[in-house]
């Protein structure tokens, strides 16, 4: 069951779980300042001896349990997932030895030092500031009681700012100031207790966590280029071998027939008339056949008037009447071209294979993401693990972080949703 970070949630709770990860973390982050201290102390100073080394090892896998707990508090607090693999494992085949001594070569590991020297100093900050925010509203309520047990219990005179002021009533206006301050603190406490939250998982954040966070990013940047390289490659494979075995066939057979009948021009009219018709038939399909493979590249509409335009005409194309439900916005060129070919290759599906009487394309932008559905009431068992183009698909979706559900029981109806975030 998803639970909502605790920053995220409305002002109570969030002020709350803020005050309960201050103080309650406050000791780990003390914990870990004198592990990395009596440890990192320990391993340098006995470097000489050799056993520094061993020493250095187990300190920062010990500081390293520290800062993975931290990790699992900070994803608690912002909603953001543990990094993946944050340290370099040790290489294969290594002995045992060196793969205890693995941490020694990993920066992520000396970050995780340098983060219990500087989340103490900053821990400690938040701390007493956090209990501060925390011990107002009982300061407000105590206020009042104290004064009545100091004045009436114990007959002590109750002094403050008001005699230092020399007022009339000095122990109202300081129990009245003392009451003020509280009540201030407290109206601030689900602005502040947050805050200083934030501020320590800052911390955190970058000495812990952002390290993996940038490798993560470079890794999902590189899958995503290659996803393209071969969703480009397999388009032009696919172009090139479709030309070859129709339009380009077709062609070879107009030349002779041309050739043919200019040769029986002057001999037989007839046949050369006949050759001709059957001349400019073929001439018919093989126009027809190069409009058909034009939906594999993007067609100038595209540019010119948009993606709802461009699938517009798309659907014009198609022999399966085709509804239109879209409303959209000027859209990134990438997010408009992938678009248009999840629909353009879709369409084309639903003609060749699907046997349906209709089919409807759905487009509209919603939370800064293009949502696209085409579907049809046709036989169904389209499969994006089988071909027919999806799997291609998937792999252009995959390039700009989208992503293409496909949905066709055997015998109907077939659903194919993708989802394309416009800012990827």
């Amino acid at each position: 069951m998803e639970t909502t970070p605790t920053l995220q949630r409305p002002w109570f709770p969030r002020t709350v779980g803020s005050a309960g990860y201050l103080l309650g973390s406050f000791p780990l982050h003390l914990a870990a300042f004198i592990v990395t201290v009596v440890g990192l102390s320990f391993g340098f100073g006995t470097l000489i001896i050799w056993l520094g080394v061993p020493a250095l090892a187990a300190t920062l896998y010990a500081i390293r349990g520290f800062a993975t707990l931290e990790r699992h508090a900070a994803a608690r607090m912002t909603g953001r997932p543990v990094p993946r693999l944050p340290y370099t494992p040790a290489p294969e085949g290594a002995s045992t030895l060196r793969a205890f001594q693995q941490p020694l070569r990993d920066p992520q590991a000396w970050l995780d030092a340098l983060w219990g020297f500087v989340s103490f100093i900053v821990s400690t900050l938040t701390f007493c500031l956090g209990l501060l925010w925390v011990l107002a509203p009982l300061a407000t309520i105590a206020s009042p009681v104290a004064f009545w047990i100091q004045v009436h219990g114990f007959h002590v005179h109750y002094s403050g700012l008001g005699d230092l002021l020399d007022v009339p009533f000095p122990e109202l206006l300081s129990l009245g100031i003392n009451m003020l301050l509280g009540l201030i603190l407290t109206a601030t406490a689900p602005l502040m207790l947050p805050a200083l939250a934030r501020a320590q998982l800052a911390v955190g954040e970058g000495l812990l966590s952002m390290r993996a966070r940038d490798r993560a990013a470079v890794a999902h940047l590189t899958g995503s280029r290659d996803a393209i390289r071969q969703a480009e490659t397999h388009a032009l494979r696919r172009l090139e071998r479709d030309i070859h075995d129709g339009p380009q066939q077709r062609l070879v057979r107009l030349n002779m027939d041309l050739a043919r009948a200019q040769r029986q021009f002057e001999t037989d009219p007839e046949m050369a008339r006949t050759i001709l018709a059957d001349a400019q038939a073929q001439a018919q399909e093989t126009l027809a056949e190069l409009r058909q493979l034009s939906r594999g590249i993007a067609p100038p509409i595209l540019v010119d008037r948009g993606l709802e335009a461009a699938i517009s005409e798309a659907a014009a194309r198609s022999s399966v009447p085709v509804t239109i439900y879209a409303s959209l916005p000027d859209l990134p060129d990438h997010v408009a071209t992938a678009a248009y070919f999840v629909t353009a290759e879709s369409l084309v599906n639903v003609n060749k294979h699907s046997q349906a009487a209709s089919a409807e394309v759905f487009a509209a932008v919603q939370d800064e993401a293009l949502y696209l559905t085409i579907s049809d009431d046709g036989i169904g068992g389209a499969d994006a693990a089988k071909g027919h183009g999806l799997a291609g698909l998937a792999e252009r979706l995959r390039g700009v972080d989208g992503t293409l559900k496909v949905s066709s029981p055997v015998g109907g109806p077939t659903q194919i949703e993708a989802v394309i975030p416009c800012g990827s």
